[in-house]
């Protein structure tokens, strides 16, 4: 072939390659701004990732991973901890299993990358040049919403001389706990996820300016970047419930994608994204299936049987890896590895036999019972596990009327509540939900909204907006939530209330949806910014300041945070039950609203460098350096 005739299929080529970079890139980010998220995300993510174990259950993963990259299903060999016996491992026919191969499988091909990176260059260097790379790749795209090339220079010479400084610093990383890093990478790219979607449905519901602000609520205002490089399942279901979310508001709307040109198909995704977290936690993943479609079917515009038959289809087969997996470790389609942690994994055969009775073939009642009993077993082994689901809600329920300390100190106040404390060295490091994230007392703004609300005339009148359906799958998620969990808590090594994570998007989502809120960030987001930064740069080296000089132990210094956030939950609640968000009112909303955020987001950062720092594994050299350099107590 001459040169000129391969320039001219190159040519050829390129419009339909462009093309496919274009389809990726607005599938995946939507538009600019969203591509400009995930990577400030990204950025944000790593420089917080902890390059060591945080909790005990993250063994198991780690052993799951390294006996899967070794062609092997069951844990062979404990490569990471002080066995296989760690918590969250099952046992089944002689052989520990792990959980969460949803994950597992998706770090495998990590776990060779990252192999090849450390035959070719020291694996702390191809880390930091990958973030460096992720960093200047953020910077470009600013760039792009400046006149002047001021950005992009001056953006340029700064992540060179960042890269400097932690090749500079660097220390030699343990290149034998690939497998760990494989872990943490995927769910620090799966968790930087949940702000972008959270803000192209925003954008879409309400505008691109409060779709920002949520990324900043979210990412700042809650513990996702601290739980976002570690090896649970927190930061994916985070990203599930707002994939959720996304998919029933899409499926609402006319398709204006090339990708997608029915909204069906959206629907089904739907189902399909609940059907492979299935393959991650199975109770979850079956909680969100029954809100889905408790919202999804009363409200759909179209149940025609062969609507739902390709929803059906779509949900069975999405369910296939796991249905696969728990058929090889438990032999049953429905056990998986572990199925509700108190209520306990499923048992049984998935058929039950035929009782004894006449064998006289298929013309009796008996006959015809026993031709149908594997059918009848079948059913009755996929009821069993929407039967323990709802003796879930209901005990949750109950806790909210027999347990009401144990519902305050998880959820308003953690104090010195003995069943938060840490079972290793008696200090309270957990803090309740509000604690964790104070903006979410914003929420308590719904009950004016609520007083207002005036129900429909008719039932030509009910039929809900894309919008209201979204708002009721969250209400309805959120609150099926904190019925799964209410009876598991407090309990020791939250540190954020991690098992009521999915709130944490959901409810940063719903509070945005209030009117106050949301028109107090429309025309005051310059004040709610500007208080974020403040809180964060001055009230940070106020609060730095007072650990350092009053606080004993690291019980003290989290209770100190917990009364700083209560302390900014306070009026920032009344504002929000005010529900008034004219002139002075919207600017004090927004000030609340950003000391909100800011509080936590130094809570976020001090957890991250100093009080877990996990003996300065910070991934970027710089971080450790910053870590040595602070010792608060």
């Amino acid at each position: 072939m001459t040169a000129a005739g391969f320039v001219g299929r190159l040519r050829q080529r390129t419009p339909a390659l462009s093309n496919t970079r274009e389809t990726a890139y607005s599938v995946l980010f939507g538009d600019r701004l969203g591509l400009s998220v995930f990577l400030a995300t990204v950025v944000l993510f790593g420089l917080l990732w902890r390059t060591a174990f945080l909790i005990n259950d993250s063994y198991t993963l780690a052993n799951g991973l390294y006996s899967l990259s070794n062609g092997q299903l069951a844990m062979t060999e404990a490569a990471y901890g002080p066995g296989l016996e760690t918590p969250g491992a099952s046992r089944y026919g002689g052989q520990w299993y792990a959980r969460n191969y949803g994950v597992i499988v998706l770090s495998l091909p990590l776990v060779f990358v990252l192999d090849l990176l450390a035959a070719v260059v020291e694996l702390r260097i191809a880390l930091v040049a990958l973030w460096s790379l992720a960093l200047l790749a953020l910077v470009v795209q600013c760039s792009y919403y400046t006149d002047g090339d001021w950005l992009l220079y001056g953006g340029t010479v700064t992540v060179l001389g960042l890269f400097g400084l932690n090749v500079t610093l660097a220390q030699p990383l343990d290149a034998g706990r690939t497998h760990l890093y494989a872990l943490q990478l995927t769910h620090l790219l799966i968790a930087a996820f949940t702000p972008v979607v959270l803000y192209r449905l925003l954008s879409r519901v309400q505008t691109r300016r409060l779709g920002l602000l949520s990324v900043v609520l979210l990412t700042a205002g809650t513990p996702l970047a601290f739980w976002a490089s570690v090896p649970k399942r927190h930061a994916v279901t985070g990203t599930v419930v707002v994939c959720v979310a996304y998919c029933l508001y899409r499926s609402r709307k006319p398709a204006d994608g090339a990708v997608i040109t029915q909204r069906q198909t959206f629907r089904a995704l739907a189902y399909a994204l609940v059907g492979l977290y299935a393959w991650v936690h199975a109770p979850e993943a079956l909680l969100l299936c029954v809100a889905l479609a408790l919202v999804d079917i009363p409200t759909a515009p179209d149940n025609s049987p062969g609507t739902l038959v390709r929803i059906g289809v779509v949900f069975a087969l999405s369910l296939l890896p796991f249905i696969i997996t728990n058929i090889a470790i438990s032999g049953s389609p429905v056990r998986p590895p572990r199925l509700i942690s108190r209520g306990g994994s499923l048992g049984g055969n998935t058929a039950s036999s035929a009782s004894g009775g006449s064998s006289s073939g298929g013309g009796g009642p008996d006959g015809l019972f026993t031709l149908l009993s594997p059918l009848f077993g079948i059913i009755k082994s996929g009821m069993r596990p929407l039967l323990l689901l709802g003796g879930e809600l209901v005990s949750g329920f109950k806790a909210l009327q027999q347990q009401p300390d144990d519902v305050y100190h998880a959820f308003v106040r953690s104090g010195s509540a003995s069943r938060t404390l840490d079972k290793a060295g008696e200090e309270s490091v957990n803090l309740s939900l509000l604690e964790s994230a104070p903006i979410l007392v914003a929420m308590v703004g719904a009950l004016p909204v609520v007083r207002r609300l005036r129900l429909p005339s008719s039932m030509a009148d009910r039929t809900l907006s894309a919008g209201r359906v979204v708002d009721v799958f969250a209400i309805t998620a959120f609150v099926g939530v904190i019925l799964l969990y209410n009876t598991r808590l407090p309990l020791h090594a939250q540190v954020t209330a991690r098992y009521l994570f999915p709130l944490y998007p959901l409810g940063v989502y719903l509070l945005v949806r209030l009117p106050a809120v949301r028109k107090s960030l429309a025309n005051h987001w310059y004040t709610f910014l500007w208080t974020v930064a403040g809180t964060v740069l001055i009230g940070g080296q106020v609060t730095v300041m007072f650990v350092a000089l009053t606080v004993n132990g690291i019980g003290e210094a989290f209770q100190l945070h917990a009364l700083l956030a209560v302390g900014i939950a306070v009026p920032l609640g009344i504002w929000a039950l005010c529900g008034r968000s004219e002139g002075r009112a919207g600017q004090v909303g927004a000030v609340l609203l950003g000391a909100a955020t800011g509080v936590a987001a130094v809570f976020l950062l001090l957890t991250s460098v100093e009080y877990y720092a996990l003996g300065d594994a910070h991934l970027l050299p710089m971080m450790r350096a910053l870590g040595e350099l602070l010792s608060l107590y």
